[in-house]
């Protein structure tokens, strides 16, 4: 029994196996895989601002370190911290006994040298005197030069005369000794008179020397007289230094003097601290170090709001109002200043603060959420770009301006497209997406 029902099942599985025969056994279908779910950013156009914010500090539109320039001990002391002071107000006096001494004595060698000019004037007026004399002596000896020259010109001719009646003996020779002896003394007057007028002569050039030297006198008591009066006004300027002032409109935020205290010449002096330290605080100065990437592009009258921490929920807007024009060489930052009115006083030296300074602004450009931005190892930037066949187009794109929530792209976009989001996975171009949302 067992036998035969063996039998039948292999009989029934050959005929299976036979029935199966010339049939080809398909294999099982593969399944195609399901677009990837993916959201899309909107690509915007828009205002692209590119800012620099960095850490500001407050200080004194000016600072005044006031030191003395003449020595002595302090007599007057009118202001102490927090005292506001006018431009030209005296801070403090100080006692110089010997320089007031000085000045005194100054001023008597003065007098001395004014006197002395009075002198080298009546000098000239003495050696003018004499030169009148002089020259009064010169024309009568020129007039008694011209009298003996006509007396000789006339015992000339009479000598003349008798000597031709002599020889004709129409005369005695007595008359011609007697016109010889004439004409002797006439010859001898006119040498007489010749000295005299060289001695007038002689006498004038030296009253006029005389004349020259009372002038160079008088010019050298004048120059004296001027000298004085610069060392006068010399002992003045250095008196004047004994009352310091205050140089400008500002609060007295420093003091380092005491009544009585020696203060001495700044110049020789060893210590640097200063005696008052006067701040100018209607308007201070906001400085910023702006670091080498921004620095380029940091101007005069850029834009800035300043915030600070001792004053939250206030906002002061300026410009950017000078800046040093080049990096520091330790820092690699460069200075720029903003100037801030101050007249209620709330901005105090040495707050701290932060400022956003704008340093670019370019309307209508395409931008995009920072995340939705790739970069492959060698740093190419490029984008996941849906087509209107829901099929994923890479795209290169060049960027600019990322401020850490958006980016700006610079080229590869028209501000048209649908661009992937964040992504935690790569995807291929040509690869099928659904879009959600």
């Amino acid at each position: 029994m067992t036998r035969k029902l063996t039998s039948v099942l292999w009989l029934c599985a050959l005929l299976a196996g036979l029935a199966g025969c010339g049939q080809t056994v398909s294999a099982p279908a593969k399944k195609t895989p399901s677009p990837r779910s993916v959201f899309t950013v909107a690509v915007e156009t828009k205002t692209i601002e590119r800012t620099s914010v960095q850490p500001a500090t407050v200080h004194a539109f000016y600072e005044a370190r006031v030191f003395a320039k003449t020595s002595g001990y302090v007599a007057q002391l009118n202001v102490d911290v927090g005292t506001k002071v006018q431009a030209g107000e005296i801070l403090a006096v100080l006692d110089v006994p010997e320089m007031v001494a000085q000045f005194e004595r100054e001023k008597a060698a003065l007098a001395r040298l004014n006197v002395a000019v009075v002198q080298s004037k009546a000098g000239i007026a003495v050696a003018k005197a004499e030169l009148t004399a002089a020259q009064s002596q010169q024309q009568q000896a020129k007039a008694d030069e011209q009298r003996v020259e006509a007396n000789l010109t006339a015992d000339e001719s009479e000598h003349k005369r008798i000597s031709d009646l002599v020889q004709q003996r129409a005369v005695a020779d007595r008359l011609l000794d007697e016109a010889t002896k004439r004409l002797d003394a006439s010859r001898a007057a006119k040498a007489a008179v010749e000295a005299t007028t060289a001695a007038a002569a002689a006498q004038v050039e030296v009253a006029k020397a005389k004349q020259v030297v009372a002038e160079a006198e008088l010019a050298a008591s004048q120059a004296d007289v001027q000298v004085g009066q610069k060392r006068l006004e010399e002992l003045q300027v250095l008196m004047s230094y004994a009352e310091l002032r205050a140089p400008f409109d500002g609060v007295v935020t420093e003091r380092h003097v005491e009544v009585g205290d020696l203060v001495r010449n700044s110049q020789t002096s060893e210590s640097n601290k200063p005696l008052l330290l006067i701040s100018q605080l209607d308007k201070v100065r906001v400085r910023v170090a702006i670091p080498e990437r921004d620095a380029a592009l940091a101007n005069i009258g850029d834009t800035a709001s300043i915030t600070f921490q001792a004053l939250s929920g206030e906002t002061f807007q300026g410009t950017i109002t000078r800046t040093s024009g080049g990096l520091d060489q330790g820092t690699r930052t460069m200075l720029a200043e903003i100037d801030l009115p101050n007249a209620d006083g709330k901005l105090l030296p040495g707050m701290f603060g932060q400022a956003t300074i704008m340093l670019d602004s370019r309307a209508d450009q395409v931008a995009l959420p920072a995340s939705a931005v790739r970069y492959d190892e060698q740093g190419r930037s490029y984008v996941y770009v849906v087509d209107e066949g829901e099929t994923i187009q890479i795209v290169d794109v060049s960027t600019g301006v990322d401020d850490g929530n958006q980016i700006e792209i610079t080229a590869g976009l028209t501000g048209e497209e649908r661009v992937v989001g964040p992504l935690l996975h790569r995807l291929s171009s040509g690869q099928k997406v659904h879009v959600e949302g």
